[in-house]
């Protein structure tokens, strides 16, 4: 998964969406930590849970578009796909943390699961 080469490849612009969420760089690893602190504590704290439950999921309904505007192979549900690729990538970025796999590793898992979804044209 490289740099957003064409930003009117809807493949492109979903890769670059979820490589946000890794932690690339000293920022991202903060954001990151910051993320799964505050998701922690809205375990046992109903109004911060809000935040985490609202019914809006617009991370999810960004990627589910991004995955039928690059021609979802059949039978893949944009839907479904976009909620695994979210919560996969914030979890994989976490193991990146934990030094429990690399970057490498993570964007080689993330580009089977796109070749998987996104049929070649």
């Amino acid at each position: 998964m490289a740099a957003l080469d064409d930003p009117a490849d809807p493949r492109a612009v979903l890769g670059a969406v979820l490589n946000e969420f890794l932690p690339l760089d000293e920022q991202r690893r903060s954001a990151l930590r910051v993320f799964v602190a505050y998701y922690v504590r809205s375990l046992t704290d109903p109004a911060l849970a809000e935040v985490f439950l609202h019914a809006s999921q617009p991370l999810e309904q960004l990627v589910a578009g991004l995955i039928r505007q690059a021609g979802a192979a059949p039978g893949v549900d944009p839907g479904r796909e976009a909620d695994l690729l979210v919560s996969g990538v914030t979890g994989l970025g976490m193991d990146v943390l934990h030094g429990r796999r690399t970057l490498a590793d993570v964007r080689t898992t993330l580009d089977h699961h796109l070749d998987r979804i996104l049929p070649a044209r």
